[in-house]
């Protein structure tokens, strides 16, 4: 059954609020020991490496939450290939390759990526791809024809295009198990008429399901960053009913109108689209949406109308 990307805010904010007896015992088990923390910084400065915040490096320290990972990212069963985007001092990567399945794990740091190299020999179906994640393409990544399973530990800078790389992979990406920073969680369940809500929330409601998982404290990472962060899955799949053209003139038309927000939709889709104030009216009419309204208020399937109402005018 698919659960809406919408259904997400919800759950985020169960994983993120309302800490009760059980979730402190929770925290405690995620935030990560003295002796694993100290572990990473020395594994770190025996690499010469400076954790990098343009980079956004927060290693993950506590060997729990990578266990947890992996289990969610192994737990289907399935033999396919695993594709990790940036695994780091290679806690999870080891978890991963143990399974015996495919691994490909791709790293943007050369340094890190021949750490990583070496902790692998023992698993020869197990890989380092040296690389940002971005200019790869998964059918070279792991050949085949097996659906992918992708996870990753997303840096804040690299998070929404690393994601839309996911959903561009189509049915070749099975499903994808992701660290994000918990702000970015917070667009992703995004609700209409909240500031959060915007393209970003639309465009992953059109391409995937989301499910979230746990989440994890700011303990469990070197250096600690200031924000929780959120695991979740991923699964690409289209919105109910659309076609590949209608989610491509969706995607269109909410970049079109949400760039001026506090402006009236009609006004934003005529700026945005080039069009008069009086088509983007009939526009929003035929899609039986107030032109009065601001686009940040809509819903998917009130901008799938619009796209459909377009479609039906050309």
């Amino acid at each position: 059954m698919l659960r809406p990307a919408r259904s997400f805010a919800s759950r985020v904010g169960a994983a993120t609020k309302g800490r009760d007896a059980r979730s402190k015992i929770r925290d405690a088990a995620e935030g990560g020991s003295a002796h694993a923390t100290s572990g990473v910084v020395a594994s770190l400065r025996s690499l010469n490496i400076r954790p990098s915040r343009r980079l956004g490096q927060n290693f993950l320290t506590d060997p729990r939450v990578a266990e947890r990972i992996a289990t969610l990212a192994l737990g289907d069963g399935a033999p396919g290939p695993i594709v990790e985007i940036g695994p780091g001092l290679g806690a999870l990567t080891q978890r991963l390759a143990a399974s015996g399945r495919p691994v490909t794990a791709v790293e943007l740091d050369l340094r890190l990526a021949e750490h990583v190299e070496s902790l692998l020999r023992p698993w020869p179906r197990a890989r380092v791809v040296r690389g940002d994640i971005l200019d790869q393409r998964l059918a070279l990544l792991a050949p085949g024809d097996d659906p992918v399973t992708i996870v990753a530990n997303l840096p804040y800078a690299i998070t929404s295009p690393a994601i839309g790389w996911i959903l561009e992979q189509g049915p070749r990406a099975r499903r994808a198990v992701l660290m994000i920073q918990r702000e970015v969680a917070q667009r992703l369940a995004a609700k209409p008429g909240t500031k959060e809500y915007g393209s970003f929330s639309v465009y992953v409601a059109l391409h995937g399901e989301i499910e979230v998982a746990f989440r994890v404290s700011p303990g469990a990472f070197h250096p600690r960053p200031d924000v929780d962060s959120v695991v979740f899955t991923l699964t690409p799949r289209p919105y109910p009913g659309t076609t590949a053209g209608e989610r491509v003139a969706v995607g269109r038309l909410v970049r079109a109108a949400t760039g001026g927000r506090r402006k009236t939709l009609a006004n934003a889709l005529s700026k945005g689209l080039a069009i008069t104030a009086n088509e983007a009216r009939a526009l929003l009419a035929g899609a039986g949406i107030d032109a009065g309204r601001r686009a940040e208020t809509l819903h998917v399937d009130e901008w799938i109308r619009i796209a459909r109402a377009e479609g039906d005018r050309a």
